[in-house]
């Protein structure tokens, strides 16, 4: 009889389990279009797909990252500085990622920050650690400087 009423007990709490991520999902889902600050710039920026949030960090491609830098966005390589001489996106930032807590003062909120590194890990941590910071249009660019189009 234990048995059962704890097998009961689990099941209950594995069910609300389930359903408290559920209803975290949906709230992490990105506003409308229509409701984010637009870009100050000549053109309005692409907002980013809702296939494109994942754990709650909005992840772009390096051809609307680029679009966007042409709205005004701003790009943020988080590479460490012997990594640069690789290259970079033009007029990056460059915020190490191990600094990145001591300098968010460097960035501006009022921008959509492009965040990049070598392959997408680190800026995947970078850009969720600058929206726990209250960088609401912080943006990871998928696959790093290494997917970055080649001219």
């Amino acid at each position: 009889m234990k048995k059962m009423m704890l097998l009961a007990v689990s099941a209950l709490l594995l069910c609300a389990g389930c359903e408290e991520k559920k209803t975290e999902q949906v709230a992490e889902q990105p506003k409308p279009a229509a409701e984010q600050p637009a870009v100050v710039a000549q053109k309005a920026a692409p907002a980013p797909s809702e296939a494109a949030v994942r754990n709650g960090i909005k992840s772009i491609d390096w051809e609307q990252a680029i679009k966007m830098y042409e709205a005004g966005a701003v790009y943020v390589d988080v590479r460490n500085p012997p990594e640069l001489q690789d290259g970079f996106a033009p007029f990056a930032i460059n915020i190490p990622l191990n600094e990145l807590k001591q300098r968010m003062n460097e960035l501006p909120k009022d921008k959509d920050l492009l965040v990049y590194c070598r392959s997408g890990r680190r800026s995947e941590l970078a850009t969720n650690a600058l929206m726990k910071a209250g960088f609401d249009r912080a943006y990871n660019v998928l696959g790093g400087f290494l997917a970055y189009p080649k001219k």
